[in-house]
């Protein structure tokens, strides 16, 4: 069996995957562009590829944007078993959704998670049913997402879901770590506090950070918020917290995934604020690490991977009463950390990788 994958830049979380599934079925895989623009170099620096990555011309636009008719040249004059393509939002994804869609070849359609768009203009929507529509089968991360398939064409008969995750069995931490365990490690970050609360991601207006700062001002000066990300409107929140007067709240810029889950089996609790997210592969990292979280109602793995007042809470982040209660519980309830650490066993690249085998394995078997 021989897949391909088109995908549109090297993301470490995806070449993991595809590392792990090149185990055992040949895979190749087509990346539009070495990067995104927005995204840190240092997100890029640890891929080590191990299946055959293919190499197309094109033209970068914008953020992420991609245009060339590499990808339909490369169909033309190749034969797979099975063809994926990993969204539509690409001109040349579309250029290749639209030959193989033309040809009538049968390929798969990935997304990483999705959120409908209720008032968006029917033209949009029109041009998002064409593009999505008309897939041999679906990978979907959780239920959410599948709505967002079926609102834009989908039959929801052929949609898989896949437990989607960034980490392997062995990032996943034994037991949660003791209080002096935790004092030490912060001690080692330089962070000094009663109680740790981190967040991160893009500094950026969807991730909702300011909110986060402005909430922070009524919490003790013992609790310690670290955010961690980078992004253009770094100068925004230290702005305001210089206003604000608050003296327990750290902004960093990007740090390598190893740091980054020092922080977490440091802290107390993973705070996720965003606005709305397609899906926020971080929420099962920092679960990974024995960290409780407490997240914002409109983001997809939250609502599949937390069990309220079990692993963590998911709340109206604008209603401070609501997050309050969060922070108390997840401090008061020492039995959080073990289920955040049940939670990520079960979701592991690992298991990402043996759905994505056994789907393919069954669909060729049905040919």
């Amino acid at each position: 069996m021989h897949v391909l994958f088109v995908f549109n830049h090297p993301a470490p979380y995806k070449v993991k995957l595809f590392n792990e599934i090149n185990k055992k079925i040949q895979i190749s895989v087509i990346f539009e562009r070495l990067k995104n623009k927005d995204r840190n170099p240092l997100f890029y620096e640890s891929r080590e590829i191990s299946f055959n990555n293919i190499r197309i011309k094109g033209i970068n636009i914008g953020l992420e944007n991609h245009f060339s008719n590499g990808i339909v040249k490369h169909l033309k004059n190749n034969s797979y078993d099975i063809v994926i393509m990993n969204g539509w939002h690409t001109f040349s994804e579309m250029l290749a959704l639209r030959y193989l869609k033309k040809h009538h070849k049968p390929y798969f359609f990935y997304i990483n998670g999705g959120i409908i768009k209720r008032n968006e203009i029917s033209l949009f929507k029109k041009i998002k049913t064409y593009f999505i529509s008309g897939a041999e089968l679906y990978f979907s991360p959780d239920q959410n997402s599948n709505k967002y398939l079926t609102y834009y064409g989908a039959d929801e008969s052929k949609i898989i879901n896949y437990p989607y995750s960034t980490i392997y069995e062995n990032e996943i931490i034994a037991k949660p770590l003791s209080s002096e365990e935790k004092m030490s490690l912060r001690k080692a970050l330089n962070v000094v506090c009663t109680k740790l609360f981190v967040s991160c991601g893009q500094f950026i207006q969807r991730k909702n950070y300011l909110r986060l700062i402005n909430y922070w001002k009524s919490q003790p000066s013992e609790n310690v918020l670290v955010i961690i990300g980078g992004g253009k409107e770094k100068n925004k929140y230290l702005k305001h917290i210089e206003k604000l007067g608050l003296k327990n709240v750290n902004i960093f810029d990007f740090v390598p995934h190893s740091k980054l889950f020092m922080y977490f089996r440091a802290a107390d609790s993973y705070i996720f604020p965003s606005k709305e997210d397609i899906y926020g592969h971080v929420i099962n990292e920092a679960l990974s690490q024995g960290l409780p979280v407490i997240s914002n109602k409109n983001v997809n793995s939250a609502l599949r991977l937390i069990n309220n007042g079990k692993n963590g809470h998911i709340v109206n982040i604008e209603n401070d009463d609501e997050v309050s209660n969060a922070i108390q519980s997840v401090i008061e309830n020492s039995n959080m950390p073990y289920e955040a650490i049940k939670t990520a066993k079960e979701n592991t690249i690992e298991t990402m990788s043996e759905v994505h085998i056994k789907v393919f394995k069954d669909w060729m078997e049905r040919r």
